[in-house]
């Protein structure tokens, strides 16, 4: 396990035991066995531990969406593709990414934290649409992607019987059937 893997897993095991705001620094880097100077090379504080930095996400879900552009498919239907196409590491880290939602919802500053990510995504998801498509209608295709995301993600967290990619579709599903032509 890399450095960063040991730091996150150390931070999230404290989180829980401790809460995120009685959890140092000192104490995540001795778990990990690591020195706070590593901590500081991979992160910049402790709340960066639960957040993808890198738009991970974002750049999955955009390079889908750039390798899969048909032109006869719908902007929304592409994007959701797209977060289906990465649903995988969701439903082979339940336990970690359900910690993770703990953790962030015990805290309103992660709430607000993980409202500003969403908003990247948001911008990652628009500008690869908006590649092939008119750009107003990019960013509305994005901004719904990503709710039916949100909500997916919801049931995803409620109900383990169903894995994140058919929690997508169906919201779509529901999306498609209530509002749709």
């Amino acid at each position: 396990m890399k450095s960063k893997e040991k730091l996150q897993a150390a931070a999230a095991k404290l989180f829980i035991d401790k809460g995120f705001e009685n959890t140092t620094v000192q104490e995540i880097a001795s778990l990990a066995g690591v020195t706070e100077r590593t901590f500081f090379r991979q992160f910049k504080d402790k709340s960066d531990v639960l957040f993808d930095t890198n738009n991970d996400l974002g750049q999955g879900v955009a390079a889908y969406i750039t390798n899969n552009f048909d032109v006869e498919k719908n902007p929304l239907k592409l994007a959701v593709d797209g977060f289906v196409s990465i649903s995988e590491f969701f439903d082979s880290s339940r336990e970690r990414v359900l910690s993770r939602n703990q953790i962030i919802q015990s805290n309103p500053d992660l709430q607000e934290r993980e409202l500003l990510k969403g908003q990247v995504l948001i911008t990652s998801i628009s500008n690869s649409l908006s590649a092939q498509y008119d750009g107003d209608l990019s960013e509305l295709a994005a901004r719904f992607a990503v709710e039916i995301f949100h909500m997916a993600y919801i049931k995803w967290i409620k109900n383990a019987e169903k894995r994140l990619a058919e929690q997508l579709l169906t919201v779509y599903e529901l999306y498609e059937n209530s509002f749709c032509c």
